[in-house]
């Protein structure tokens, strides 16, 4: 793996500037053994337990050549397995564009909406990556109206499904909506201010700011080129769209990669063209940069599935159309050997950030702003209430900080997996959040 090389300030600085220490094209796919058809549209997750991407379902062509099987693709290997299910029992009906998530905390994927030949989807289902075999949830509350093409994203925190806008032949939506998996339950949580209606747009996690990250897509205009966050604690949005960024696109892919806090986009539709560039947005400085990969890159597609790989720092996409469907398995490697920003060395109030990873096993990190010099401590509580762990209660200078915590009470013992709150406390104030340890 390279490592990181920081650019000049000034190309640092510039938006939207081409990025001079490129990453690579490499690709993957298999030179034999079995491997999923073609498609464009299907959904995929990282399956961190057996190091694997999963994808469902997708299209080899339209709506009435849709599919609901299912594969993994080994990220060591570079193999295929089938891990569609025999027939008998029930199985979620063909389907393309489906909203797929991995919960850790079931080692499931958990899957909704999508479109069929003639019909549209609102039903959710589980897949168990265990035994490979999928049952149906039957929600109370909602549901939201049937609908294909909703940008979404999985909150850790309160163990959600976190869903916004979509497509009907009724026309769009702008709503956010959540389904709670132990309760089997929906809740429409919509802001009064929301990006506005669209469809085929592209979301992905802020483990550090805990939201989600919402790009593009598409209105009765055509491609949108707008970036906005979904705060996951109060369910409300910002815009965060900088002045300079690249053209607008829908079926674009789109993952975060912590280790730089921004995320990578790739391909797409935008309104004139398909294409391949790669795109990341620092979400420290709120930017655009391209990123020009070496190697022989794919080419230009839109519907394409992606992942981020971090244990080997690479986006992984599958498949997409480019006029013919692909069944391809490409990687950008090294994603993070280009620096893009920099956290902020100052600090105008106390902030406490997501801690990362999130949940955790053994040690995560968790991330922090003080405003000014000052006596501060950050302590780690259980859900009763009861402390945990004092990280520190020092004197410190102000702006940003880290500390890790190792999973262990001030005796040094192991604690038992579950959510445990930690707080920063300095000039007088206080800041309070949620982790979650899973072993």
């Amino acid at each position: 793996m390279a490592c990181k090389v920081a650019l000049p300030a000034l190309l640092v600085s510039l938006a939207c500037a081409t990025d001079v220490v490129a990453q690579s094209w490499v690709n993957l796919t298999p030179g034999g053994g079995p491997a999923p058809s073609a498609r464009r549209n299907a959904s995929a997750v990282l399956d961190p337990v057996e190091n694997r991407m999963v994808i469902f379902a997708g299209t080899t062509a339209g709506t009435a050549s849709v599919l609901n099987d299912v594969w993994g693709f080994d990220l060591d290997t570079h193999t295929w397995v089938n891990l569609t299910p025999p027939a008998g029992p029930p199985v979620p009906a063909p389907r393309l564009f489906p909203a797929s998530i991995y919960d850790p905390f079931g080692h499931q994927m958990i899957m909704w909406s999508g479109q069929g030949p003639g019909i549209f989807f609102n039903d959710v289902w589980s897949f168990d990556l265990s035994s490979n075999a999928w049952s149906q949830f039957t929600p109370t509350g909602g549901p939201p109206n049937i609908r294909y093409g909703v940008g979404y994203t999985f909150d850790p925190l309160a163990r959600d499904l976190v869903t916004f806008a979509g497509f009907t032949n009724l026309g769009r939506f702008d709503d956010v909506w959540r389904f709670n998996d132990p309760a089997d339950t929906w809740t429409n949580v919509s802001p009064a201010t929301a990006p506005g209606e669209r469809c085929l747009h592209a979301a992905c996690y802020d483990a550090l700011r805990h939201r989600m990250i919402m790009y593009g897509g598409q209105d009765n205009a055509g491609a949108l080129d707008d970036l906005w966050a979904l705060d996951l604690d109060t369910d409300t949005w910002t815009e965060l769209t900088p002045a300079v960024k690249p053209s607008g696109r829908f079926f674009a892919s789109m993952v975060y990669d912590a280790a730089n806090h921004r995320a990578t986009v790739f391909g797409g539709q935008t309104t004139l063209a398909l294409v391949n560039q790669v795109w990341v947005f620092d979400l420290w400085t709120s930017k655009w940069t391209q990123l020009a990969p070496s190697g022989t890159p794919p080419s230009a597609r839109a519907g394409a599935a992606g992942i981020y790989d971090a244990a080997n720092d690479r986006m992984v996409v599958f498949g997409g159309t480019d006029g013919a469907v692909k069944n391809e398995v490409w990687a950008i490697e090294d994603l993070s050997s280009t620096v893009t920003g920099t956290p902020p060395t100052t600090s105008r109030e106390l902030t406490l950030h997501s801690n990362h990873p999130n949940p955790f096993n053994p040690t995560t990190t968790l991330r922090f702003e003080i405003a000014s010099r000052g006596r501060a401590s950050l302590r780690i509580y259980d859900v009763r209430g009861a402390l945990v762990r004092t990280l520190f209660d020092e004197t410190r200078e102000g702006g940003p900080g880290t500390s890790t915590w190792d999973g262990r009470d001030d005796a040094g013992r192991v604690v038992s997996s579950g959510v445990y709150l930690y707080s920063l406390n300095a000039g007088g104030e206080s800041r309070t959040r949620k982790m979650v340890l899973l072993k």
